[in-house]
């Protein structure tokens, strides 16, 4: 073996090498370097707000700073846990989130969930962020020595209770999330079998003045027989 090719074998040894050596630190830097990221100091149940104190530093593997986690304290304070966080475990961006996006409504606001019938919620077609218009309907008094309720059915009153409440959340009776009537149209149209539950319960977000009427006008329908009705307000 001449000089000539000792020293060409020696180079490529020598480029071999310090790829290698490049290609290593990438991947010490890439799998094995670790950052800080906070973790609770403690478990925290769901629907906490979170604040500083209640999380640490911890060092991690590099490779977690691409992942959806959060990476600062900062970014964690003022928001709500909507699941348990487990202490020393970094915490998933889909797990805390502001809480007026939690609570789906301005703080200021009071969310409050009513019993409805889908053909009083507007044939069940009364969708998340829509507003409505709630009205009672009651029995108008009557003279109880004339009034024959097998001749004359009498009349009601129909009284606005409150305008253009937001909708946060439509559920059927037992609670799961409910759909209308266009979404099972649509849904069927694509061959699925998957059961849509009536709209029975409506969450709303409502100033907390109207609160105690609502619910006036909800107890008075189910103790008299008369009704709360709903209408899609007027843009």
């Amino acid at each position: 073996m001449n000089r000539v090719t000792q020293l060409v074998i020696g180079l490529l040894a020598i480029t071999l090498a310090i790829g290698a050596g490049i290609y290593g630190r990438n991947v010490y830097l890439k799998e094995v370097s670790t950052y800080q990221v906070p973790v609770p100091v403690t478990a925290l149940p769901a629907y906490t707000v979170l604040s500083a104190d209640m999380f640490q530093m911890r060092d991690m593997p590099r490779a977690m700073e691409s992942l959806p986690y959060y990476q600062s304290i900062d970014t964690l304070a003022g928001k709500i846990s909507t699941v348990p966080l487990p202490s020393g475990l970094p915490v998933p961006q889909a797990n805390v989130v502001p809480v007026a996006e939690f609570r789906l409504a301005d703080a200021s606001f009071e969310v409050l969930s009513i019993p409805v019938d889908p053909v009083s919620a507007v044939g069940g077609q009364v969708r998340i962020g829509e507003r409505i218009n709630l009205y009672q309907v009651i029995p108008a008094p009557t003279d109880a020595q004339t009034a024959d309720p097998t001749k004359d059915p009498g009349s009601f009153q129909i009284n606005p209770i409150a305008e253009k409440v937001q909708v946060v959340d439509v559920r059927s009776a037992q609670g799961a999330a409910a759909e209308t009537s266009q979404q099972e149209t649509k849904s069927n149209s694509f061959g699925s079998g998957q059961q849509v539950e009536q709209v029975q319960i409506l969450t709303l977000a409502v100033e907390p003045g109207q609160v105690k009427t609502i619910l006036d006008s909800v107890a008075t329908a189910k103790k008299q027989g008369g009704l709360l009705w709903t209408s899609l307000a007027i843009p």
